[in-house]
């Protein structure tokens, strides 16, 4: 997660997703976001869930600063893929000393940087654009502006995972922005706003879902309320917990809370004016490492503690 200096409504991204809404108050909404997105980290380390919480950098602004998950994510292989932008008020965000710190803590074994192909008005935003099922061997991703769909088949294939690539329209006829506010996977459940993919591309999705366990079908007005934008971890003691903003846990019926809450426990964030803002939710604040911890180095012999025992005879 990352801790916004400049977070704002940024009008160069707002052309392509419309969950965005100007305020009078940019100041505040500043402050405020700021406040949830630490509020929210530490709800996760409250519940078990260990965080790095990086700050942004000042300079230059960065209003959608928070939502890492769009540049940046890992693989249990130790690979760190780096993403191409849309916009390039965006393409500010990539920060590679980042990357660097994290490899001080974290094994990686290669970093794939793909960022420079923004530059040739190619865009692949991290797993907003990918949804990704290992355990189905699938990546799940809608075409739009932000989703280039010949990248993600390089990505599927990188990784050896099926692309199911579809299509997929918001209330206006235009295409939702990214995956991740229509499909949300956690094991056993999957949430997505079918009704949205056309007709003939519908029934290859669901069938993909329904390998997978139980479908729960989101309306439009839920898909607003970002019902669509969970995303599932799990603690130190391995229990999972599906994050989601109170405004997605609202727009539920109570019989789809009680779907999830046999398959996980329920961690709602109130992150109001990060939604309202910038067009994203819970999970597009959450960039998961699945890196392995890098081993601690021993301490020297003299300053080791030592413990001495005596037997009984």
């Amino acid at each position: 997660m990352l801790l916004p200096a400049a977070f704002g409504f940024n009008a160069e991204t707002a052309h392509s997703n419309t969950f965005m809404r100007p305020s009078e108050d940019p100041d505040g909404v500043a402050q405020r976001a700021r406040r949830e997105v630490e509020a929210m980290a530490a709800r996760l380390v409250d519940a078990g869930i260990d965080v790095e919480l990086w700050e942004d950098d000042p300079t230059p602004p960065r209003p959608d600063a928070p939502f890492v998950n769009n540049w940046l994510s890992t693989r249990r292989d130790g690979r760190v893929f780096l993403y191409p932008m849309a916009t390039p008020s965006r393409r500010a965000e990539v920060r590679t000393e980042l990357v660097d710190a994290l490899g001080e803590r974290f094994e990686i074994s290669e970093v794939v940087d793909w960022s420079p192909l923004a530059a040739e008005g190619r865009a692949l935003e991290g797993t907003g654009s990918l949804v990704i099922d290992d355990a189905g061997s699938r990546v799940f991703a809608c075409r739009s502006p932000r989703t280039d769909p010949e990248l993600a088949r390089r990505w599927a294939a990188l990784q050896g995972l099926e692309l199911v690539l579809f299509d997929a329209l918001g209330a206006d006829a235009t295409p939702i922005y990214h995956t991740n506010v229509l499909l949300s996977l956690a094991v056993g459940i999957s949430l997505c706003g079918l009704g949205q993919i056309p007709t003939a591309q519908r029934q290859a999705v669901a069938d993909a879902l329904r390998e997978r366990g139980e479908v729960i079908e989101l309306t439009p007005p839920q898909l607003d309320a970002f019902a669509g934008n969970m995303l599932q971890l799990v603690d130190r003691r391995g229990a999972p917990h599906l994050v989601l903003s109170t405004t997605a846990l609202a727009a539920l019926r109570p019989d789809e809370r009680r779907m999830l809450e046999a398959k996980s426990a329920l961690l709602p964030v109130a992150i109001s004016t990060i939604e309202t803002a910038g067009g994203g939710s819970a999970r597009c604040l959450l960039a998961e490492n699945f890196l392995r911890p890098r081993p601690r180095p021993r301490p020297p012999a003299e300053d080791r503690e030592t413990t001495s025992t005596t037997s009984p005879l």
